[in-house]
């Protein structure tokens, strides 16, 4: 009863000061400092929003930001976020978000003049250094707000609002996702076509998160701040629910939330999201499920290529180590294939014609993979020494399976995508991204390997 005290007392504050100025971002009147020692508001949840908006995506931040307002925080949950708007003139903010009202937390130090690069580790971990210390917690969320291109560290600096495949039907006034180019294939023409646009992760910087500063930001933060894993990370980003990126954060995390496929720009519908706050807090897991559902329920009507999921990072583990096992047994059954019979039935598995890819054709549903390799082991024709492994792969195949679907907490498509069952995986078409080798799923299974073996 005494902290739903304190809280009433600060909320009354706020409204109190707010109705004094104009709707947008207003100075906090304390230093953070002197905020935290007259009141710690500590919440069931703090939700952290890193959002790098130095990009194209910059209006989608400012209408992500009035949908975080019109919940606000509560003695259910802290909403923070860490803003980084486009221009070099735009200093970086610390916001707490209230109903109806956005506070800059570091209007008062000298962070507030800084110009932070979102596409740096050190900058990630600060911004979760400086809320986990303001806005203790029982359970944390850390959403990343950004452009998304999956697992591959791509050479490109600049990126692309992914809304700018998609086109509007009037026979059916939706939206449709345009598959005839790949999604790093119009990054390319984008890149030559518009130089000056500024299209990247963070224009001012031209720099992005990698695997590698992710995996440093994350284990820096988990063990030097948080001293556990964050309940739940979030990507409200394009192509992020891959089992590489899940086998990247899962020791770092519980829940992973993220799309198979691009999001159109404006990204989360966070109202619907945090609505059940309003009146009670969640689990971790009823969370993870109320994000996908109500992603799904908002985008239902608006177009049918679109995905969600929410992931068990507990089970990850075993479904990475289903994947070496599968692929360790494809290797070897290769060496005793008759007519290239292996080989063929791999590459039918992943065909454009039969597998359910995504906006970048070299991410594919893993589901659907191991699916259709179930139906094509009749097709394979092996030498007489190796036909025992046969029922083996299949096993294996049907223990993928299982352990896939038990990994998912949620999952939501459109009616084009209905056989997306939450992961995908990388499998190009032609040659292998030298920045995939350098991933810790790659280092960790045999699937790089077959990779290379089927090319």
């Amino acid at each position: 009863m005494l902290f739903k005290t304190k809280f009433f007392a600060i909320s009354l504050f706020l409204i109190s000061y707010s109705s004094h100025i104009a709707l947008g971002i207003t100075p906090f009147p304390f230093t953070i400092e002197q905020f935290s020692q007259k009141s710690v508001i500590e919440s069931d949840w703090t939700f952290i929003v890193y959002m790098a908006a130095d990009n194209d995506l910059d209006y989608f931040a400012r209408r992500n930001l009035e949908q975080l307002k019109a919940v606000g925080s509560n003695e259910n949950i802290s909403i923070v976020v860490q803003l980084d708007r486009h221009g070099a003139h735009e200093h970086t903010k610390r916001l707490y978000v209230t109903k109806g009202q956005l506070y800059q937390m570091n209007a008062h130090d000298i962070t507030s003049q800084q110009k932070l690069n979102s596409g740096s580790a050190q900058t990630l971990i600060d911004c979760c250094e400086w809320a986990i210390t303001h806005f203790p917690a029982k359970h944390y969320a850390l959403v990343l707000w950004n452009h998304g291109i999956g697992i591959l560290d791509s050479i490109r600096s600049k990126t692309t609002n992914a809304s700018e495949l998609f086109t509007f039907n009037p026979s059916t006034h939706m939206l449709e996702l345009d598959r005839s180019v790949g999604f790093f294939d119009f990054l390319e023409r984008k890149s030559r076509e518009e130089e000056r646009r500024g299209v990247c992760f963070s224009d001012t910087y031209g720099s992005y998160l990698t695997n590698q500063k992710l995996d440093l930001a994350l284990k820096t933060v988990c063990e030097k701040h948080l001293y556990k894993k964050f309940d739940l990370i979030a990507f409200d980003a394009c192509l992020m629910s891959m089992i590489e990126v899940a086998s990247l954060i899962r020791p770092y995390a519980d829940i992973m939330v993220a799309s198979e496929e691009v999001e159109l720009g404006t990204g989360w519908p966070y109202e619907a999201i945090l609505a059940p706050f309003e009146k009670h807090t969640l689990s971790p897991v009823e969370f993870g499920k109320q994000i996908v559902n109500a992603y799904a329920k908002h985008y239902h009507s608006i177009t049918k290529d679109f995905t969600q999921s929410a992931t068990n990072l507990a089970s990850i583990e075993l479904v990475e180590k289903n994947i070496d096992q599968v692929s360790s047994l494809l290797l070897e059954v290769l060496q005793f294939q008759k007519s290239y019979s292996v080989k063929r039935a791999i590459q039918a598995s992943r065909s454009k014609r039969t597998c359910t890819y995504f906006s970048e054709p070299s991410y594919i549903d893993l589901h659907h993979f191991y699916s259709n390799l179930l139906e094509a082991i009749e097709f394979i024709s092996l030498e007489e020494q190796a036909l025992h492994l046969l029922p083996l792969l299949k096993q294996r195949l049907h223990e993928g399976l299982t352990l896939i679907e038990f990994s998912l907490i949620a999952n939501a498509t459109g009616d084009n995508l209905t056989r997306a069952k939450g992961l995908s995986i990388y499998f190009p078409l032609r040659s292998i991204d030298p920045s995939y080798n350098q991933t810790s799923f790659a280092h960790a299974t045999k699937w790089v390997d077959l990779l290379k073996a089927v090319m």
